[in-house]
C-alpha cells in the first residue's frame, strides 16, 4: 500500500508490481476518426441562451472548439475510420488483427458490442474476439493493459479503440450547467499494439477510487428503469458537484501514478523524453506539467480543438504527438489517464 491520496479519498491505493511478461509489446502505429462538424463556443452559447462569452470560456477551461458526430452517424463508424488509419501507419492488414477492445463511453448499442460492429465494418471475416470495456477517462489505458497481456498469452496484434459521443451532455435541453456544458466534445481514436522480441514495457501501475466515485457522474443507467420520465430530462447529463475537487483529483491522481512509475523503474523524470496524460481542460493539462516540473513541449493536448473526449483523450494525444513528430521512434514515454469512474492507470515505455 502508498500513502498518497486523493482528495477527500478514504482508500489506500496498492503498490506496483513487478510486469512479467514473456511474449513482450510493442506500440506500432495510431490513427483518428474524427467527426467533421466542428461546434464553437459561441455555437453554443447562442443554442441554449446563455450568459457567456467565447473569450470567457478560452481564459476559464481553455478550449476554442469540439467536434460533433453528425446526426444518424454511429460510433463505430469514426472508429472504423481511426482504425483504417492506424493499421495502415503500423503497414499491418486489418485481416491480421488477433483481438480488438474498445472503451466506451456509451457505443452504439448495449448489444451487440460496439466492437462486433467494427470487426464487420473493417471487413475481417474472422471470428477473432472482440469487446467493449467502460472506465471514462483512463479506459483506453485499460485497454492498452488488456492489449499487453493477450500478446503475452498468444495473440500477435492487438488493438485498442477509445472515444464516443460525449457531446451528448451538450446537447441536453433540460440542465444547462455552464460548468460542464463546454467541456466535452466526440473523438475516436485506435493504437495497434503487437509482439516484440524486446521488452518495450518497462512497469505499469492501475488504481481505483470507489470512494470519490460521486466526483464526477452521469446517471443513466438502469436507475432510470424505474422512472422513465427522466430518460428525456437529463439522463445523459454530466453531473460535477464540485470543479476544484476534480481538478485536484487531477493532480492527486498524476502524482501516484507517476511517483509508482518513476519508483519501480528506478528513472527520474529527466529519463522520461515524453509525457502523454489525459487532459480534462487545457489549465489541468498545464497543472500536471507544471506539478512535475516538466516543460510543455515535452507532451501534447488536444483539449483545444478537440475537448474532453473521455476515453479518447489519451489515444488522441498520443496520435497529435506522433503525427506532429514530437514523439520519435526510441524515446522513453510515460503515458497515463484519470477522470471520472474513479480510476486511473499508466505506463513506461520505448516507443
Amino acid at each position: 500500500m502508498i500513502n498518497l491520496k486523493m482528495v477527500d479519498s478514504t482508500m489506500q491505493y496498492p503498490g506496483i508490481r513487478e510486469v512479467k511478461y514473456t511474449r513482450h509489446a510493442q506500440l506500432l502505429g495510431t490513427g483518428e476518426g474524427m467527426p467533421e462538424k466542428i461546434v464553437t463556443n459561441q455555437d453554443i452559447i447562442d443554442q441554449f441562451n446563455l450568459i457567456a462569452s467565447d473569450r470567457a470560456v478560452q481564459y476559464s477551461i481553455g478550449i476554442k472548439e469540439r467536434r460533433a458526430v453528425q446526426t444518424g452517424v454511429l460510433p463505430s463508424e469514426y472508429l472504423y475510420k481511426a482504425v483504417l488509419q492506424c493499421c495502415s501507419n503500423a503497414n499491418i492488414a486489418p485481416e491480421k488483427i488477433d483481438r480488438i477492445i474498445y472503451a466506451k463511453l456509451v457505443g452504439d448499442q448495449l448489444i451487440p458490442a460496439t466492437s462486433l460492429r467494427v470487426l464487420e465494418k473493417i471487413g475481417v471475416r474472422k471470428g477473432i474476439p472482440v469487446m467493449d470495456i467502460s472506465v471514462a477517462c483512463s479506459g483506453f489505458l485499460h485497454a492498452t493493459d488488456l492489449a499487453l497481456s493477450c500478446i503475452d498469452t498468444g495473440d500477435d496484434y492487438v488493438l485498442g479503440l477509445g472515444g464516443d459521443r460525449a457531446s451528448l451532455d451538450a446537447n441536453a435541453e433540460i440542465l444547462k450547467d455552464t460548468r460542464t456544458i463546454f467541456l466535452n466534445g466526440d473523438g475516436f481514436a485506435a493504437a495497434l499494439y503487437g509482439y516484440s522480441q524486446t521488452p518495450k514495457f518497462i512497469c505499469k501501475y492501475f488504481y481505483t477510487d470507489s470512494s470519490i466515485g460521486e466526483f464526477a457522474y452521469i446517471p443513466f443507467g438502469t436507475e432510470f428503469l424505474k422512472e422513465k420520465e427522466k430518460l428525456l430530462t437529463g439522463a445523459f447529463n454530466l453531473t460535477m458537484p464540485d470543479g476544484p475537487k476534480i481538478h485536484q483529483s487531477i493532480l492527486d491522481s498524476f502524482q501516484i501514478i507517476s511517483s509508482q512509475l518513476l519508483g519501480a523503474s528506478g528513472m527520474h523524470w529527466d529519463d522520461i523524453d515524453f509525457i502523454i496524460t489525459s487532459d480534462q481542460t487545457s489549465m489541468a493539462w498545464k497543472a500536471q506539467l507544471q506539478q512535475a516540473g516538466i516543460p510543455e513541449y515535452k507532451s501534447c493536448s488536444c483539449f483545444h480543438k478537440y475537448g474532453n473526449t473521455v476515453a479518447a483523450m489519451v489515444p488522441l494525444n498520443l496520435h497529435e504527438a506522433i503525427i506532429s513528430g514530437k514523439l520519435q521512434k526510441g524515446m522513453m514515454v510515460m503515458m497515463m489517464g484519470h477522470g471520472a469512474g474513479a480510476s486511473g492507470g499508466g505506463f513506461i515505455f520505448r516507443f
